[in-house]
């Protein structure tokens, strides 16, 4: 677990300036495993008003020699660089935090109890997740015990969210605003 998420990191670190470059902002990193046993480095974007397939592009162009050059990863591997789509992942602190108020799915790292969760985020802070789990009520996890994330949202709060607006309406956030 420590290993994969130092890995990462060198990899964030290394896509964010080139994303920046054009525009976009580095959503996530993920290596997972591939057909056929060849890993996958899936690169996900945005930018208000959405991500293109020429930014994907771009940034892909301008990825690939610094990954070489870096030799980061030891096997083989094919780089896809995409947009989010519907079910975002959240990585960072700041992506539980910005995205309070919506619902996410979360998969923890093997843990005693439930490893799954659907939750409504409430917030982040000091490395901890702040949740409201059904049947359980308000829950902190510690960032470092959640393995994947993503949000669930329904095709209204996708289309505010391609639009730079944050997705859940609410009394402190009016349309138009960000929290």
């Amino acid at each position: 677990m420590t290993h994969i998420r130092s890995l990462i990191d060198s990899l964030r670190a290394l896509a964010e300036p080139v994303a920046e470059r054009q525009g976009c902002e580095l959503v996530a990193i993920e290596l997972v495993g591939g057909p056929n046993g060849k890993r996958v480095l899936r690169v996900s974007l945005d930018k208000v008003g959405g991500a293109t397939v020429a930014d994907c592009a771009k940034v892909s162009r301008g990825l690939s020699p610094a990954l070489d050059a870096e030799d980061l990863i030891a096997s083989a591997y094919d780089l896809e660089v995409s947009t989010p789509g519907m079910e975002r992942p959240l990585q960072r602190e700041k992506d539980f935090a910005y995205f309070a108020g919506c619902e996410a799915r979360i998969k923890l790292y093997g843990m005693d109890g439930r490893r799954r969760l659907k939750a409504r985020l409430l917030g982040a802070a000091d490395g901890q997740v702040r949740v409201l789990v059904d049947e359980e009520g308000e829950r902190l996890i510690p960032l470092a015990d959640i393995e994947r994330a993503n949000l669930v949202l329904d095709l209204e709060q996708f289309a505010r969210l391609g639009q730079g607006l944050h997705p859940v309406v609410s009394a402190g956030n009016a349309v138009g605003e960000t929290p």
